[in-house]
């Protein structure tokens, strides 16, 4: 549910994982973060009482006034609506705009940026792994990013990663967690919310944005076997009455990592300005930019073929990959947008933001061939380029129709997205051999003369131009309804390399959304509800015998009973579900197809309670029963689908001694289930059990505010596989020590 829970895709790139992208440098120094800190340290300094909101006052008393009773000025007292959106009880549902969790009927999970710090994250999979609908996919120490399945389904990499509620190029990479207020889960579909996306969940960051008072935090991190980071936090307003504002957060990541041939070289700035242009209208504007480059990552292994077999993670060594395997993306989002507040209970909204992702891969393939564990090692390399812009316009309000009150919410919203290839030998369609080893004794097959194509050609554009409609009708006190529909048109052109037409799609499909709400009390909510989305197809990807082949788009339909609650010393939620979902997968004779569905049936529930005054308690669990159904092929028919285990389970627990005041002691510990590998279920990826600890210090220095946080992530080095895409596992991450240090005045 909220942040005191602590728990709080696959799209067209799934068959095509294959596909990659990349970009130049630009570094950060340390000698540019001490400038840009000391540029805002001569900033004038800003009182708390000169950082209250904007205030209208109205005109003196008349002189008539008795002196004995002063007649005091009226004040007009507003807020943005960035200053809602940024409590932790609430959360973005797109088209619905911002409710408060226990309010929706929906699954959410948002964690804000503090409990970030807490759970001492450094990727996405770090924030929601005591989720127990989140099973992770891939890790970016190991392989080329940290990536999860909600409820058995990826995170669809291109549509299910927002900012602000908008969409960008979030493919196959990481974004930086030190820019954002929160990160909010959405589970199950979103067609209605967000436009086009696989019905796992939508991911949303929200931006730091500007401070009312001076905000200056710097924090100093390390993670073994030599990663430093150092980043600064800086915030607050000037101007006249203090109507501009600025928000500005900057990294810098370096370092080996505790991975084999691992090393990260990561750099980070982000900025958020607004203007209250008059005391209803804001004009915000904001921009991110990261470039990172890792060493010693996989692109995969695959496990594929009659006589192969999935390898025993506890006899693989960690030293898989090659000394000069790399992979690098860099990424630039701006986005700007107006917020009119036009009556206490209207508010309009404009936002624009464009987004532009190269991603450079130079990692490799182990194909596993026997099950001895011999491979063959092929080297990819590729450039590829992604740009997405997205505007959206929406209208907020409440009114009254007799005895009902409707909290509408109304609009329309434009997105594109392009995406570039290379043609060259090296890429996906060929690739580099490097030679053979085995998995248990890999050997070092250095890298052949590999070159980067810079000329790409447009492989596929999509469009989207949606209208959406909600209205959540309160008919008492207790009980309130959420009708919503979303219209659609859709496009998507494939290109060949002469820029020909491959193939070309279109559909305008309505999706619409329906629930019932009931409060059981004022902190809780029984709700039912029925939603529809859309998600682009599948395609062929370079490994398929029918690639490139794309396929049109996927309906999905999910229904889901639930009940959340929100105490002061508990709380807690509990969906069933049902999930329908067109199925695409690679079959037996090695070929993309569309076929049948998918129907996934589940519980998910997870709770939080305190039981005395030191102590919290946290536990969650997702059983789940994934199968296809309607398939014409006997041998993927009726069997579970590959990448959903059907059992998770989280606990953690926090103890904050009354005895030593500031600190807390954490401990947590997870179980996967095992899961199918492919759609025909010939092999099973085994379950694992991970075990967290650490703990964090707040104390006072020098009058500054210091928090110490240390931990150590997978305390008994776990060696395991994680899975989603068909065929394809990745190791899971080593036992890392964790530290760093804030301090903020």
């Amino acid at each position: 549910m909220n942040n005191n829970t602590g728990f709080s895709s696959r799209a067209v790139p799934r068959a095509s994982h294959a596909s990659t992208f990349f970009l130049h440098r630009s570094p950060i120094s340390l000698a540019a973060l001490s400038l840009v800190s000391a540029a805002f340290a001569v900033l004038p300094t800003v009182s708390a009482a000169q950082a209250a909101p904007a205030v209208a006052a109205s005109a003196p008393a008349a002189t008539d006034t008795p002196a004995s009773a002063p007649t005091l000025p009226t004040v007009k007292v507003t807020a943005t609506a960035a200053d809602d959106a940024l409590r932790t009880d609430r959360v973005s549902a797109g088209a619905l705009g911002a409710r408060k969790q226990v309010d929706t009927p929906f699954s959410t999970d948002v964690k804000s940026s503090e409990d970030i710090k807490d759970l001492r994250a450094t990727s996405v999979n770090d924030v929601f792994k005591y989720d127990p609908a989140v099973s992770i996919v891939g890790n970016g120490r190991t392989g080329e990013n940290s990536t999860f399945s909600i409820r058995g389904i990826q995170l669809d990499q291109l549509n299910g990663n927002k900012i602000d509620g908008q969409s960008f190029t979030g493919w196959d990479m990481n974004l930086p967690l030190e820019a954002f207020e929160q990160v909010q889960l959405l589970k199950g579909l979103s067609g209605f919310m967000y436009g086009f996306s696989a019905p796992g969940g939508i991911v949303n960051y929200v931006l730091k944005r500007p401070t009312d008072e001076p905000y200056h935090a710097f924090t100093f991190g390390y993670e073994s076997a030599g990663v430093f980071t150092e980043s600064a936090d800086l915030g607050g307003r000037f101007g006249n009455d203090k109507r501009f504002g600025y928000r500005l957060n900057a990294v810098n990541e370096d370092g080996n990592t505790a991975e084999a041939n691992g090393h990260i070289r990561r750099q980070v700035a982000s900025l958020a300005l607004d203007f209250r242009v008059t005391p209803d209208l804001t004009l915000t504007a904001d921009a991110l930019y990261q470039k990172t480059k890792q060493n010693g990552t996989l692109f995969d292994i695959m496990i594929y073929g009659a006589n192969s077999a999935i390898p025993d993670a506890s006899r693989v060594t960690r030293s898989l990959t090659q000394p000069q395997n790399w992979y690098e993306t860099e990424t630039t989002s701006v986005g700007t947008g107006l917020q009119y507040r036009i009556s206490d209970d209207w508010k309009a909204s404009v936002n624009y933001r464009f987004s532009k992702l190269n991603r450079y891969n130079d990692d490799s393939l182990l194909w596993v061939n026997d099950a001895q564990g011999d491979y063959s090692n092929t080297l990819y390399t590729a450039l590829t380029r992604y740009f997405y812009s997205d505007a959206t316009a929406m209208v907020q309000g409440k009114f009254s129709t007799g005895f009902i009150k409707h909290d509408v919410a109304f609009g329309a919203e434009y997105s594109n997205q392009t995406a570039e290839y290379d043609n060259q030998p090296g890429g996906l369609a060929g690739g580099y051999s490097l030679g053979t080893g085995n998995i248990y004794t890999p050997i070092t097959l250095y890298n052949p003369a590999v070159s980067f194509n810079s000329q790409l050609y447009r492989q596929n554009t999509t469009t989207q131009a949606a209208l959406f409609a909600s209205d959540t009708m309160q008919f008492t006190d207790r009980l309130s309804a959420l009708v919503g529909v979303r219209y659609t048109h859709y496009r998507q052109d494939v290109y060949n390399v002469d820029q020909t037409y491959a193939s070309q799609y279109g559909k305008s499909p309505v999706t619409p959304t329906g629930a019932i709400m009931f409060k059981t009390d004022a902190y809780s909510t029984a709700y039912a509800s029925y939603v529809e989305s859309l998600e682009q197809g599948g395609a062929a990807s370079a490994f398929n015998a029918n690639y490139p082949q794309v396929f049109g788009p996927l309906r999905s339909k999910q229904y889901e009973v639930g009940f959340k609650t929100d105490r002061e010393r508990w709380g807690g939620n509990v969906a069933l579900f049902r999930i329908d979902r067109g199925y695409d997968y690679t079959n037996t004779a090695n070929i993309f197809v569309q076929d049948g569905t998918e129907r996934y049936m589940g519980l998910d529930a997870s709770a939080w309670f305190s039981p005395v005054r030191d102590w919290r308690v946290m536990a969650g669990v997702l059983a789940l029963n994934a199968k296809g159904v309607g398939i014409d092929d006997a041998s993927v028919n009726g069997k579970r689908i590959y990448g959903t285990p059907r059992f998770q389970a989280t606990a953690r627990v926090e103890y904050s001694p009354s005895v030593v005041h500031g600190l807390t002691l954490d401990a947590g510990v997870k179980y996967t289930g095992n899961m199918a590998l492919d759609a025909a279920n010939q092999f099973i990826v085994p379950s694992y059990t991970t075990v967290d600890i650490g703990g964090k210090y707040d104390t006072e220095i020098g009058g500054k505010s210091v928090t110490f946080r240390a931990g150590i992530n997978n305390l008994f080095d776990k060696r395991y596989w994680t899975t989603g895409y068909g065929y394809y596992v990745l190791p899971g991450a080593v036992r890392t020590f964790i530290a760093n240090a804030t301090v903020e005045f």
